[in-house]
């Protein structure tokens, strides 16, 4: 079990693959996972001082750490299901980076240092193939002893020979299921540009700065 001083780990864990040949050079998906808790926690308290002048700077420790282990390009093609083939290379591309700056706002805007959390991996299954894995964990907030049932899908990126997030499963929830049942309806009503124009009004309101 690994304790977090910041909740931001615990958030970016909630937005946070390899054939039997690959697997023996990558880390297992669950020692995966308890990695980057105990690495991004360790970045935010290394760097308190820039993260009280600007919260924003939570996003670049989110892009340094876990960019190699997340793929939003998977999570954005899951949501458009079928519409991502009718929109362009381009598209897809802004698209993929706004919903990526959605998810690091609406996660640094929930940050709160005062709170603490436990992290306990649970259980890790791999496909036959060895190139899809879940990882499923409890997360405790040991203020109050609340816990929250969290799972993480990852597949194998064969270019980095990493596993990386594609889904996240919160108390039975899947992230990209409630994603995608929203932009069905929107797409077929509006179509790809007010959904990214929708996504990238939403970045403008920017972490607040701490004095």
């Amino acid at each position: 079990m690994f304790t977090a001083r910041h909740p931001f780990v615990f958030l970016l864990m909630v937005f946070l693959g390899a054939t039997p040949a690959l697997a023996k050079n990558v880390v297992a998906p669950d020692q995966l996972i308890n990695n980057l808790f105990v690495e991004i926690n360790n970045r935010i308290t290394q760097d308190q001082d820039k993260i009280a002048t600007d919260k924003s700077h939570l996003i670049t420790i989110g892009d340094e750490v876990l960019s190699p282990y997340v793929s939003f390009e998977t999570m954005a093609k899951q949501i458009l299901g079928k519409n991502w083939r009718k929109i362009t290379p381009e598209q897809r591309l802004r698209y993929t980076e706004a919903f990526r700056q959605r998810v690091s706002v609406s996660l640094v805007s929930q940050y709160d240092p005062s709170k603490t959390y436990n992290l306990e991996v649970t259980g890790s299954r791999q496909n036959e193939q060895g190139d899809r894995a879940a990882v499923s964990s409890v997360v405790t907030e040991t203020s109050t002893g609340q816990k929250y049932n969290i799972s993480y899908k990852l597949f194998v990126d064969r270019k980095s020979q990493n596993w990386q997030v594609y889904d996240v499963v919160v108390e039975g929830v899947s992230v990209l299921q409630s994603f995608k049942t929203a932009s069905a309806e929107d797409f077929k009503k509006n179509g790809i540009e007010y959904m990214i124009a929708q996504l990238q009004n939403s970045d403008q309101a920017q972490p607040e700065v701490t004095q």
